[in-house]
């Protein structure tokens, strides 16, 4: 049946009451998973202006909210030590002074010390000074012929006697 007017089909008032009735079912239903009784009443062929009962749906419980979840930062590792610095080793100890001067109630010696610029008055009791010992105005120093005097430090000691050797060192 067609409206001359408008061009367009008719349709029953009741069809129409039945289709939108069905949708309505269908819609309602389809968001809880039950498609098959919507379908089953969109395709009878009897459409009746009766709305069948739709479901009440069940409220669920509102979540309620929590405090806002704050970011935790992972357990930062302990701080590690630098391990300690090698221990230095202590210098090498003066290597011994082999060089020894005669035996001296003094303890007079060629190894490094201080030198001698007052020597007692029995020092060539002990040591071999040459004949102007205690002219001398210098530090006690061994002359190249094993001879001491009193002159180190002074330009020309031990010149007649083979120029200068070593000092002589107190402790």
């Amino acid at each position: 049946m067609r409206d001359r007017q408008e061009g367009r089909p008719r349709l029953a008032v009741g069809k129409v009451r039945a289709l939108v009735v069905s949708a309505a079912l269908f819609l309602a239903t389809a968001g809880c998973g039950e498609t098959g009784t919507a379908l089953t009443q969109l395709s009878s062929p009897t459409a009746s202006a009766t709305a069948t009962p739709t479901p009440t749906p069940t409220s669920a419980p509102t979540p309620v909210p929590s405090a806002a979840p704050t970011a935790t930062r992972p357990p930062a590792p302990p701080p590690t030590q630098a391990p300690p610095p090698p221990a230095q080793a202590p210098p090498p100890a003066a290597p011994a002074c082999k060089a020894q001067a005669p035996s001296n109630p003094w303890g007079y010696d060629f190894c490094s010390g201080s030198l001698i610029t007052a020597a007692p008055g029995t020092f060539c009791s002990y040591f071999a000074c040459i004949g102007n010992f205690w002219n001398g105005r210098g530090y006690v120093e061994q002359c190249q012929d094993g001879m001491f005097s009193k002159s180190g430090g002074i330009q020309g000691s031990c010149s007649y006697h083979g120029g200068n050797q070593r000092p002589l060192y107190s402790h």
